[in-house]
């Protein structure tokens, strides 16, 4: 059956190509204005940016892959050798990529919240998760990479193969897992920040969009294990496809939600003080925002002069000013000195300290007889 009928009960590789095609370009948008906004707010790329340009890459990819295996979307009877043999290498080069693909999306938010905190339980458990991450991700490549007996690993239709259904079962749920770490640690974050709840709400929300690709694993997971035991696999998968390819675009568009303008402008106003104070070397252990000043010491919070920001001080004095017809009492000698002390550090935050200016003065009387 030709895939020119759109949606027939024996031939769905139309309904595969059009959606694998219209996310692919959904995708390629938001990654565009993703760069396009940041380059226009901040004038500067980050290692973030290069992993999000990874992963796009190797959506595309996969979605090739995907396009060759929609056009055998047909009863298992109804190809022959050879193409039995191309669809089930198409599904092995789509899977191959599919999964760095998942993996660097994430590391790219992970990025994106490492260069916002400064706060240090943060960073570990950003770490955390991007080691989990990656850990997730080797595993699984090498584990699909060898699925089946050499020399054919991609002949998963009649060769001899490790259960595929409950590989996927595992991959989904810890993709669950770390997406749901993902969404809930900015939440952290954007609470210690000093700004106006509105824009906490903003940013928040802007990384809880993740929640979107939590769904459509669930619902991918569904269709995965309802036609796990199909005996026309080749005209069957279509559904598992469709979703797979949801979910893959959904997690790199999701990434570049918040480098979309509105986002971007809160994450710049709100947070973007904090990659000053990681290259200047301050650490807060309980967030930016804390309520302390800059040469403070609290409990838990050690701040030593190597990691205090310095000071541009302005310093106005009056010398030495002599008096005339001083009544015989010698002369009179006035020093004012005013001091504006500024911690860059704190530019621009609701609490500043560098509004304080602070002044010493100092009267001298010399009495002669």
């Amino acid at each position: 059956m030709s895939s020119q009928h759109f949606d027939s009960p024996v031939d769905h590789g139309a309904i595969i190509n059009v959606v694998t095609w219209f996310l692919v370009v959904s995708t390629i948008l938001s990654f565009v204005t993703r760069m396009a906004t940041k380059l226009a707010v901040s004038r500067r790329m980050n290692g973030d940016d290069v992993v999000i340009f990874a992963a796009l890459l190797c959506t595309i990819g996969q979605s090739v892959a995907v396009s060759f295996q929609a056009s055998l979307n047909h009863p298992i009877h109804d190809l022959d050798d050879s193409q039995l043999r191309r669809f089930q290498q198409s599904a092995y080069a789509a899977d191959l990529l599919y999964i760095p693909s998942l993996c660097l999306a994430k590391l790219s938010v992970a990025l994106l919240l490492r260069s916002i905190t400064p706060n240090v339980l943060h960073n570990r458990i950003i770490f955390a998760i991007g080691v989990t991450t990656i850990t997730w991700a080797t595993c699984s490549e090498l584990t699909r990479a060898f699925q089946c007996r050499l020399p054919t690993p991609w002949r998963f239709l009649g060769g001899t193969c490790f259960n595929r259904t409950a590989f996927w079962n595992v991959f989904g749920a810890i993709n669950i897992l770390t997406d749901s770490a993902l969404i809930l640690l900015p939440f952290a974050i954007v609470w210690r920040l000093q700004v106006s709840m509105k824009r906490k709400i903003v940013i928040g929300g802007c990384f809880a969009a993740r929640s979107l690709v939590v769904a459509a694993t669930v619902v991918q997971l569904f269709y995965l294990n309802r036609t796990s035991d199909s005996q026309n696999l080749t005209l069957d998968f279509w559904s598992t496809a469709v979703c797979t390819q949801v979910v893959q675009n959904i997690s790199i568009i999701t990434a570049c939600v918040p480098y979309l303008k509105p986002f971007f402008e809160s994450l710049e106003s709100g947070m973007i003080r904090s990659d000053d104070l990681r290259r200047r070397g301050m650490k807060f252990p309980y967030g930016y925002g804390s309520g302390k000043s800059a040469g403070s010491t609290t409990q838990g919070q050690s701040l030593t002069p190597s990691r205090v920001a310095k000071r541009s001080e302005t310093s106005h004095a009056l010398r030495e000013i002599p008096s005339e017809g001083n009544f015989g009492l010698g002369h009179h000698a006035n020093a004012t000195t005013v001091t504006a002390a500024r911690d860059n550090w704190d530019d621009g935050s609701e609490t500043s300290q560098s509004k304080i200016i602070r002044q010493t003065t100092t009267w001298t009387v010399n009495a002669e007889p």
